[in-house]
């Protein structure tokens, strides 16, 4: 894996290499930093919101506790009455009626607990144990009732110590059917004189107290608030959180804890008030309390990005600033390479780069003097060699020996032979009969349709043909003895090493300032790598021999070197569906064929 990446990184460009690089040496300690600082600040934060929610959980369980404190105060009311002390000692039968001094007594203890005008009380019971049990509801009269005090469920933390004991919320009816939900404090009532105990004073709060309270000081919906009592048992809890529910249930004393993970995770403070014995916890979702380290995070984040774009932006541009002339040297050669040597490379330093630069234009100017001798020097003995043909036949005594074939086979009645010397000998006077190298598209047409009849008289019905050729298009130029051997290279492909026989169109159309001429025939075609092959050889295979300028090579090359690297032939071919050669050649009028590029 390692060894593809770097050689991956080996044939990268040179520009895409130092951009990499650079970016790696800016990203990768801005990311670091980044990292390291923002886990810093997280973890500081963190710390002083767990203390500081910490310090909220005891100020929320100080102000329970002031509503608890005073409750337990009136549990307490008791020893501060001698008159009821000693109703309570006084040893009476269950179900003994009591005196109106008695009643008045009880009446006048329950109202002033009742009415103590701090706290809301529902009830209040006094269970003694000699004699009858007395409780009254603020909606209702005081009455005697004889309940067993040890089956109720606050006796045994009530019969530990004198102190108060807290029962969390539970249900009360009073004696008109009422329903209500408290908390109590119950109170082992003892003998000032002996400590014996005497009786179980119970005070039944109005549970909203608590419930008040807490959402007074509860000022967000994403906190939720717990109480617990010592025993693990739920006083209060503003939403019910399951996965919470073991975890709560075991705090004790004061601290923090951190629950879940990820987005769901929670902080838990909890206190245990040392009055009541309850626990109170509130849990937060971390992503609250630590709402400003998001938007550090973001804010670390944002200048981490921005300064990464910038520095990619920077680095790009100094790659390619760096790399351009490099790239433009590249460039150049695949051009030479190509066989445009007409290319120089503009110098704007002296470093290098420039040095290497002004080099590629030196070597480049001596190749094109080269390129230009050879072509010279291969035009001249093509010339050479034709002129030695022109000066060994005479041209009259062709012209006239053909002209004598021709009376004798119309005096024959060989009509055919007739129409064969008579195209034969314009094709000879098309040839070497003129010695300007420009023809106009009507010439050449004139002279295809010559070399046309005498293939059609040789292959007879397995030859035929169509033109498609504009009228306003005849007079325009084009280079002499070119058109004929693309109709010549597609008989021989198609009819002499084809198929049976070969239809051949041939048109021509204008497209912008260019002529394009068309052959096309439904021979058996070209294969992909053929056609590629193909055309590598027209660009890059030498001029062939031979007069009069045969082959597709010889007229692509004559094309190149006349008007420049843009014109030529391109070729197309299928399988089984035929080749079609486009010529490419400026639009010029036959009085201006001399123009070119080259």
């Amino acid at each position: 894996m390692i060894k593809r990446m770097v050689e991956t990184f080996l044939h990268m460009r040179l520009a895409s290499k130092l951009i990499l690089i650079n970016l790696v040496l800016i990203a990768l300690p801005l990311t670091v930093t980044g990292m390291v600082s923002f886990s810093g600040f997280s973890a500081s934060l963190q710390r002083t919101v767990g203390k500081y929610q910490t310090d909220v959980v005891r100020e929320l369980t100080a102000n329970l506790d002031t509503v608890t404190s005073e409750v337990n105060l009136l549990s307490a009311e008791p020893y501060q009455s001698p008159e009821l002390l000693k109703y309570l000692e006084k040893r009476r039968q269950p179900g003994s009626p009591a005196t109106y001094e008695e009643r008045s007594l009880l009446d006048n203890f329950t109202r002033k607990i009742a009415l103590n005008g701090r706290v809301d009380v529902i009830g209040v019971s006094l269970f003694s144990l000699q004699g009858d049990s007395y409780v009254a509801f603020t909606d209702s009269p005081g009455s005697f009732y004889q309940p067993r005090i040890p089956d109720q469920s606050w006796y045994e933390a009530a019969s530990r110590s004198g102190k108060g004991s807290f029962i969390g919320p539970h249900e009360v009816v009073s004696e008109n059917g009422v329903s209500y939900l408290v908390f109590s404090v119950v109170r082992q009532i003892r003998s000032l004189e002996n400590g014996r105990t005497l009786a179980f004073l119970k005070i039944d709060v109005d549970y909203n107290n608590v419930k008040d309270r807490i959402s007074l000081l509860n000022g967000s919906k994403e906190k939720i608030i717990t109480i617990t009592d010592r025993n693990g048992g739920m006083v209060y809890q503003t939403d019910p959180e399951p996965e919470l529910d073991g975890i709560i249930r075991g705090l004790s004393g004061l601290g923090t804890v951190t629950a879940g993970s990820g987005q769901t995770s929670k902080l838990i403070a909890y206190y245990t008030s040392p009055l009541t014995g309850w626990t109170t916890v509130q849990s937060v979702p971390l992503r609250v309390l630590l709402t400003d380290t998001v938007k550090v995070r973001y804010i670390v984040i944002g200048i981490g990005v921005l300064c990464l774009v910038l520095a990619t932006v920077l680095s790009v541009w100094m790659s390619l600033w760096v790399t351009k002339p490099i790239s433009l040297l590249r460039n150049s050669m695949k051009k030479v390479e190509r066989g445009k040597f007409d290319e120089v490379i503009p110098i704007r330093s002296r470093d290098e780069v420039g040095q290497l630069g002004h080099t590629f234009n030196v070597m480049v100017s001596r190749l094109s003097d080269l390129t230009y001798r050879l072509y010279e020097s291969e035009l001249r003995e093509k010339v050479a060699k034709i002129s030695s043909l022109q000066s060994q036949i005479n041209p009259h005594f062709l012209y006239n020996t053909l002209g004598s074939i021709s009376m004798y086979a119309e005096i024959g009645g060989s009509r055919e032979v007739v129409d064969m010397t008579h195209h034969l000998s314009g094709l000879l006077r098309y040839s070497i009969g003129n010695d300007n190298s420009d023809a106009t598209l009507e010439q050449e047409l004139g002279h295809v349709k010559g070399y046309l009849s005498i293939q059609n008289i040789r292959f007879e019905e397995r030859l035929s043909y169509e033109f498609g050729i504009p009228a306003e298009l005849l007079p325009y130029g084009m280079l002499r003895l070119s058109l004929q051997p693309l109709v010549e290279n597609a008989i021989i492909h198609g009819l002499e090493h084809g198929r049976g026989d070969v239809h051949i169109s041939i048109a021509a159309a204008r497209k912008d300032d260019m002529l394009l001429v068309t052959v096309a025939d439904n021979g058996l075609g070209m294969t992909e790598q053929q056609l590629q092959a193909l055309g590598v050889k027209l660009d890059h295979a030498p001029l062939p021999d031979g007069p009069g300028g045969n082959g597709l090579v010889n007229v692509h090359r004559r094309i190149v070197l006349r008007f420049g690297y843009r014109y030529g032939l391109k070729i197309e071919s299928r399988v089984r569906v035929g080749t079609r050669v486009i010529m490419k050649l400026p639009l010029l009028q036959a009085a201006d064929p001399s123009r070119g590029e080259s």
